[in-house]
């Protein structure tokens, strides 16, 4: 005769149940990491489309200035190009991080327009941010001796992407995809329906 044994198993359903503003946080950074895939596709694409155009037209903004001043020598594409790059790139991820984190971490029943317009302050917010965090962050990356400079594109995205989950987890969580209060008699119905 074989023993059974009891052997612990994972309960999602359990834990999410137990735990909402973990498993939400979780669902979040999933999501996060389902958007940033084409967000750093997009840019690593970008970087050399960008110099075989031969973009270098910075608009004269005192942002871009700043940007312009982080930046040194030792970078392998133009400060324009990874500027734009970055700005591009960031808006496809962010832009996609909205659609999912709405549908799938939040299940936001709060008013479209309303999340819409505040979503696309935080992505302006986080396109500005990360077009100054991330050039500066390449700079820095590049002086590593012996890294290569696709590299050095990678390092840089991929922490300027980090740097913005700390204003972005809770801005999405508490200020746009809230969960609207329903009635009671909507909660009942849906307590019946389940």
């Amino acid at each position: 005769m074989s023993e059974t044994r009891n052997v612990p198993r994972l309960d999602n359903h359990k834990f999410a149940r137990e735990h909402v503003e973990a498993w939400k946080f979780i669902k979040a950074n999933l999501v996060g990491a389902v958007a940033a895939a084409p967000e750093v596709v997009a840019y690593m694409l970008l970087c050399p489309l960008l110099t075989r155009l031969s973009v270098s037209y910075l608009p004269d903004f005192f942002l871009f200035d700043m940007i312009l001043r982080s930046q040194d020598d030792t970078a392998a594409f133009a400060p324009a190009v990874l500027v734009y790059a970055f700005i591009i790139s960031t808006f496809i991820g962010q832009g996609l991080g909205f659609v999912l984190n709405r549908k799938v971490a939040f299940h936001s029943n709060s008013n479209v327009a309303l999340s819409t317009f505040l979503a696309i302050l935080l992505i302006l917010f986080t396109i500005v941010a990360s077009g100054f965090v991330g050039p500066a962050v390449v700079s820095l990356v590049a002086r590593i001796p012996f890294l290569p400079d696709s590299l050095v594109q990678l390092f840089g995205k991929l922490f300027s992407m980090a740097a913005t989950v700390a204003w972005i987890y809770p801005a999405n969580r508490f200020i746009i995809h809230r969960q609207k209060k329903e009635p009671p008699e909507a909660q009942r119905k849906k307590e019946v329906q389940s």
